[in-house]
């Protein structure tokens, strides 16, 4: 019997193709998002400013493990779904297993080390010595779920592209309730502060992993996570890594990236400046990362119509993507320019000077939001299509070029607001290269990749 999905991913018009997958991807980002939203919002009128900072000051360390997640979640997604396109189900099989094989093993290494080190990550991420404490009280809490966040995170990219994204978006919303109703129990309920809140985090983290595991031990999954698949292939591992490295490279800039940000606002503007980034992290995982989700649901209709040799309808997905990312980030643009205290008060309403400088910063950040989803639409047709080198260039170019390089220079030159100027600049000149890449991949896209 010919296989539901895949009917539905060959036949069906793109437009709804690309709703179906990217709106429930759009919905579980969101849900993602409200981790460290909620964790923050409620530290934030129960601790105060401190609070903020102390959550902000762990999260480059959580953000590293989520973009080992990354690697394996978005490497195994692109060849799981070439494989599905391909009628290949032995290789798809071998693709989810190897996937989830590298998320636990790379996960459980690291995690080793982060215990081991917490105190010189807080110190890497800008602490101050006023600030460490509580850093370290949240940090030292919140790692003890990372396993399981990043085993959530791959397990939902691999559903998504076996052609289940509304229960991979299920997986984000199960953490997401969960961590809001347990943030209310240990922070506000029994006054436990940040430690309360990183409880909460670890608690809804598990719940999501399980979702996921309950997927892929029911029939719905028509795939076997059996020993022989989880057992290393290293040509698999090699093409889930060589497609995964963009994507986990542009995390791990990014992680570099809080780090100095957190490290300028802690030398030019204090304690108060690493609270002001916190929130600004938070409300940029709401207003701006959404659209990376419309990058991840096209990512397996590329990969898929790919391999089945319909290069037409790769080029369509691609055209609807930016349309949708362009019109979600002109909106945000408008948001953030006329409404930014607003936001800000929801995490702190009392302390004006820190409202003031959130918005300030939010304002600057977001000059150039308008561009960014050329650079992000065209990452993830270059993951799908499994040109894994010409994604590398973009990543290196947006992050290492036009965002990394000015965070080492501007802040020298103009303080805080340095550090600020940076986004814009590496959304804009990001946005630049990827254009010519895309011109590029749409003229030469003649014949499937290999799979």
């Amino acid at each position: 019997m010919e296989d539901r999905g895949a009917r539905f991913m060959e036949m069906e018009s793109i437009p709804r193709l690309l709703a179906r997958f990217a709106g429930p991807a759009i919905v579980g980002m969101i849900a993602n998002a409200l981790y460290n939203i909620v964790d923050r919002v409620f530290v934030g009128h129960t601790v105060g400013a401190d609070g903020i900072a102390a959550i902000a000051l762990g999260f480059p360390c959580m953000l590293f493990f989520f973009a080992f997640a990354m690697l394996a979640g978005v490497g195994g997604a692109s060849r799981l779904a070439l494989q599905l396109g391909a009628k290949n189900r032995e290789g798809a099989e071998r693709a989810l297993g190897n996937a989830v094989f590298l998320c636990l093993s790379a996960g459980t290494f690291f995690l080793v080390c982060a215990f081991l080190f917490v105190e010189p990550v807080l110190r890497a991420s800008g602490a101050s010595d006023a600030l460490l404490p509580l850093a370290r009280e949240y940090l030292s809490v919140v790692l003890w779920g990372i396993l399981f966040s990043t085993l959530s995170y791959t397990g939902s990219c691999c559903i998504r592209a076996r052609g289940s994204p509304a229960y991979a978006m299920g997986t984000q919303l199960v953490g997401a309730l969960a961590n809001v109703a347990l943030d209310a129990y240990f922070v506000l309920g029994l006054d436990m502060g940040v430690r309360g809140a990183a409880a909460a985090t670890v608690i809804s983290q598990v719940l999501a992993a399980l979702w996921v595991t309950a997927y892929f031990l029911s029939p719905r999954a028509r795939l076997s996570l059996s020993l022989r698949a989880l057992t290393p292939h290293w040509k698999t591992l090699r093409r889930i890594v060589t497609v995964g490295t963009p994507p986990f490279l542009m995390d791990m800039n990014f992680v570099l990236v809080l780090s100095l940000v957190n490290t300028a606002a802690s030398k030019y503007g204090g304690d108060l400046a690493v609270s002001a980034s916190g929130i600004f992290m938070s409300l940029d995982s709401l207003l701006f990362m959404p659209a990376i989700a419309v990058g991840e649901g096209m990512l397996p209709i590329v990969g898929y119509n790919y391999g089945a040799r319909r290069p037409d309808r790769v080029r369509e997905v691609i055209k609807w993507a930016l349309g949708v990312t362009s019109v979600f980030y002109v909106v945000s643009f408008l948001v953030i320019q006329f409404y930014a205290e607003f936001f800000v008060r929801l995490f702190n309403n009392s302390d004006e000077a820190l409202i003031a400088l959130t918005a300030r910063a939010l304002r600057i950040s977001y000059l150039a939001a308008p561009a960014a989803g050329v650079a992000i639409v065209t990452n993830s047709a270059l993951e799908g299509l499994g040109r894994a080198r010409d994604a590398l260039g973009l990543s290196f170019a947006r992050f290492f070029l036009f965002l990394l390089a000015p965070l080492l220079i501007l802040p020298r030159l103009w303080g805080l607001y340095g550090a600020w100027s940076c986004f814009p600049l590496a959304d804009a000149a990001g946005s630049a290269v990827a254009l010519l890449y895309l011109r590029r991949v749409m003229r030469e896209m003649k014949e499937p990749v290999a799979v």
